[in-house]
């Protein structure tokens, strides 16, 4: 997994460095009504067995440009969950493998709008940075689940049954978004995009018990971190930066 990160990471930079010549400088940022992406990552999940393996996932989204900074988001994502427990004093050895689809709307800002900084090369970089936050509605099928568990005087949770085991369940969740957009071009932009979500279920792994009791109060989380495209649909126009304008408007009139 630490190979991975940094070879993301790697590919980064060497991204940012091959654009950097294709950065537009000027007072003007591209602007369309509609934006269309995807991307693939990976996930992480935050369940009742304390290890995640992390598994690949897909995600499509549709984007309608409320201004240059203030977008609603349609996001489609189809991946995996997983998680395990290896062989302790309650158990032999536990597996979960979720094949997830999900779906969420969400308000998202590009938050290098909400302060005024001078535009250089450097901020005209971090200028899509955004957060967000929305809903969304998922459906899970659970495969390779451990259903056999050890009995002993020491931990004797009669939850550990059949009717604490959910493999296919639907439910509601809670998406919190940050991610970047880096123009490549006027049209397309490089994507990094990491969502954190609250899921209303404690059955994205397929079990509703937190061990090593079965007094469990919390439901599963699970995050997204991946990396696409995104690209203006339609017409592209410019919508004009107030700060270097000012700066331009300044200069102009000391001369």
């Amino acid at each position: 997994m630490k190979i991975r990160i940094v070879t993301i990471v790697a590919l980064c930079l060497a991204t940012l460095g091959s654009v950097k010549a294709q950065i537009r400088l000027d007072p003007y940022y591209p602007y369309s009504k509609f934006t269309v992406g995807a991307g693939i990552g990976f996930s992480t999940l935050y369940g009742n067995l304390d290890h995640s393996t992390s598994q690949p996932v897909g995600r499509l989204n549709l984007d309608y440009n409320l201004n240059a900074w203030t977008y609603l988001e349609l996001q489609f994502q189809h991946g995996a969950l997983s998680n395990y427990e290896t062989k302790n004093s309650w158990t032999n050895g536990m597996n979960s493998y979720n094949k997830f689809s999900a779906f969420d709307l969400s308000l998202k800002v590009s938050m290098g709008q909400l302060f005024k900084y001078p535009r250089n090369f450097f901020s005209k970089t971090i200028f899509g940075i955004y957060g967000g936050v929305g809903g969304g509605y998922m459906f899970n099928n659970v495969s390779n689940i451990t259903q056999k568990f050890k009995k002993s005087d020491k931990f004797l949770i009669t939850d550990y049954n059949p009717n604490n085991i959910k493999t296919r369940t639907s439910n509601f969740f809670i998406p919190f978004t940050l991610g970047w957009n880096l123009h490549l071009t006027r049209r397309c932009m490089f994507n990094f995009n990491y969502q954190f979500s609250y899921a209303f279920s404690d059955y994205l792994d397929g079990y509703n018990f937190q061990q090593p009791t079965a007094n469990n109060k919390y439901n599963c989380m699970f995050s997204v971190m991946s990396f696409g495209l995104n690209f203006y649909v339609g017409q592209v126009g410019s919508v004009r930066d107030p700060y270097n304008v000012d700066r331009a408007q300044k200069r102009k009139g000391s001369k």
